[in-house]
């Protein structure tokens, strides 16, 4: 007779946690410099980043949004992602296979070529709301990706 096998703890759910709360804090940084714009002690966490979004896109206010007549730090696609990412961690449904969200993934970089190239050739003019969409459906399912991989492995 065999002993049986020693029980391996799966709850991750702290771990599943603590990725919601940073891709929500991911989702929400685009927000934050202009929200603390002049406040002591929190103007430094905005320049901060500011300048982390400095590294990662071009910026063009005239592809941006603006918040509290603020020009947000990041372009509408960009913007789209980081509120993806914190959205589809938010949320964290569906819980997709590893092919399905290659599909979704896949899927969505096409539209987002697509968008690119269309614009690009004159074929429409700049969409915001579009940006943004692509840039949602891209990251969206990152994000759920994410927490299911840290609460279920």
């Amino acid at each position: 007779m065999t002993a049986p096998a020693p029980e391996r703890s799966t709850d991750r759910r702290g771990l599943a946690r603590v990725v919601k709360v940073l891709l929500v804090l991911v989702g929400v940084g685009p927000f934050v410099p202009p929200l603390v714009t002049g406040i002591p002690g929190l103007e430094l966490l905005g320049r901060a980043l500011e300048g982390w979004f400095g590294l990662q896109c071009h910026r063009d206010p005239a592809r941006s949004l603006s918040l509290l007549g603020h020009v947000l730090p990041v372009c509408a696609r960009c913007l789209g992602i980081y509120a993806g990412l914190g959205l589809g961690g938010l949320v964290a449904w569906p819980r997709l296979r590893a092919a399905a969200l290659r599909l979704w993934v896949f899927g969505a970089a096409a539209v987002m070529v697509l968008d690119v190239l269309t614009e690009a050739l004159g074929l429409h003019p700049e969409w915001r709301a579009v940006r943004i969409a692509s840039g949602v459906l891209l990251a969206y399912p990152v994000g759920a990706a994410l927490v299911h991989a840290a609460r279920y492995g």
